[in-house]
């Protein structure tokens, strides 16, 4: 019975301490995030501010917000930018978007940049994906692969070449591969 007991207060222990390791809510500020955990429900980034985990809505306010890994939605409000460095899946809005590896999802920005793949839509002036499986539209989209995917734009770019032939890597208004 007192194993039986110890064995539920150590497992009850364990387990409260990894359900608290994520904070519901976070305000993150140039040299400090209040609380200083991974984050779990809503984060306000103002100026600028890092932290490695965000699950569900972030909020930049007049600066850069650095994530490691992503998931939910991302929001860039008054020249807001949000840039993750490993991961993001959700819907990212900003005056710029900047993924250093993969991205899936949806990116309205000024400028989206993927550094590694982008499953999804990328909407805006400038889009670059690494490689892309999903659409590009903006006034100017770039790849160096097209996976499966559509750009759609008055100037898209595919290193690896365009519908027409692998030799012509710029085509106007529409390229695709599939």
């Amino acid at each position: 019975m007192k194993l039986t007991l110890v064995t539920i207060a150590l497992t009850a222990t364990l387990l409260s301490s990894t359900v608290l390791a994520a904070t519901p809510i976070q305000l993150s500020l140039p040299t400090v995030n209040l609380p200083a955990d991974n984050v779990s429900g809503v984060r306000l980034n103002v100026l600028y501010g890092q932290t490695s985990q965000v699950t569900g809505i972030n909020f930049s306010l007049l600066g850069l917000s650095t994530i490691d890994n992503f998931t939910g939605l991302n929001l860039g409000l008054a020249f807001g930018i949000n840039h993750t460095i490993s991961s993001m899946t959700g819907l990212e809005i900003g005056l710029a978007n900047w993924n250093n590896n993969r991205a899936k999802g949806a990116d309205f920005g000024l400028v989206n940049y993927t550094g590694g793949n982008f499953t999804g839509a990328q909407f805006g002036s400038f889009n670059y994906a690494a490689s892309l499986n999903g659409l590009q539209f903006g006034l100017i989209n770039a790849t160096d692969h097209i996976n499966e995917g559509v750009q759609i734009g008055l100037i898209n770019y595919d290193k690896s070449g365009t519908f027409v032939s692998k030799n012509l890597s710029i085509f106007p208004i529409i390229n695709a591969r599939f």
